[in-house]
């Protein structure tokens, strides 16, 4: 009887901890990201590729304004592409400047958004569903759809970009 009491105390306790250790940093560890990897479209194969001296920053649609630089003058083969979760549109620019190039590109990714609950302390994010790519094709050959939800702190390949050589 005695170590029933014990051991039902014991549960008690222990579940009483484990809900008053959930993590508020969590909140702030994950982001609605396209998650896109670069490669190179004439291998034949998918194949990555690397470009250098990457500039990539987003444009805001409804004043047509260039936001912060995400990448300055980088090495990237992969990219963590923010989203605007208050339109169902992101355009992001993309920019290769080398001493033998200097190519731009416009990407236009849109998509549906659900409203998703994620804790009492983080409330509410969106998961998004990736409907269309619209790219310009400097240097950019096309973009397929790999995986294309979108959910709050998934580490999962997005889209791939195919880049020219």
């Amino acid at each position: 009887m005695k170590m029933k009491i014990l051991g039902q105390s014991f549960l008690a306790i222990l579940m009483i901890v484990l809900v008053a250790c959930e993590s508020s940093s969590l909140c702030l560890s994950g982001q609605n990201a396209i998650q896109a990897t670069l490669y190179s479209a004439s291998s034949g194969v998918a194949k990555d590729t690397t470009l250098n001296g990457v500039y990539l920053w987003g444009l805001e649609m409804a004043t047509n304004e260039n936001m912060p630089l995400i990448a300055d003058s980088a090495s990237v083969s992969d990219m963590y592409l923010p989203t605007d979760i208050e339109r169902d549109t992101t355009v992001m620019i993309i920019r290769e400047l080398t001493v033998a190039s200097d190519l731009q590109d416009t990407m236009m990714f849109i998509y549906e958004r659900e409203l998703n609950y994620v804790s009492g302390d983080c409330g509410f994010t969106y998961n998004l569903m990736l409907d269309t790519v619209i790219t310009t094709l400097n240097m950019i050959d096309s973009v397929v759809i790999e995986y294309p939800s979108v959910k709050y702190n998934e580490n999962l390949e997005n889209v791939k970009i195919f880049i020219e050589s």
